[in-house]
C-alpha cells in the first residue's frame, strides 16, 4: 500500500512545485516591472535636475558657455577631419 501512495504524493508534490513556480514567476515579473518604473522615474528626475542646473549655469555665465561650446566644436571638428 505504501507504494501506491507514493506516486500520488509525488504528483501532489509536483503540482505544488509547479504552482509555486507560477507564483514565483508572477512575483518576479511584478517586481521587475516595479523596479523598471522606479528606475525610469528616478532617471527622468535626475535628467530634469541636471538640465535645470545646466540652464542656470548658462544663464549665470553665458560667455563661458559659448567658449566651451566653441571649444567642443573645434575638438569634434578636428576628430572628424582625421
Amino acid at each position: 500500500m505504501d507504494q501506491q501512495k507514493s506516486p500520488s504524493l509525488a504528483v501532489a508534490t509536483l503540482e505544488d512545485v509547479q504552482r509555486d513556480l507560477v507564483a514565483l514567476r508572477n512575483d518576479v515579473s511584478r517586481l521587475s516591472q516595479e523596479l523598471t518604473n522606479y528606475v525610469s522615474k528616478t532617471g527622468r528626475k535626475a535628467l530634469r535636475d541636471a538640465n535645470e542646473q545646466l540652464e542656470d549655469t548658462i544663464r549665470e555665465r553665458p560667455l563661458v558657455a559659448v567658449a566651451i561650446a566653441m571649444g567642443l566644436g573645434l575638438v569634434c571638428g578636428a576628430i572628424l577631419r582625421r
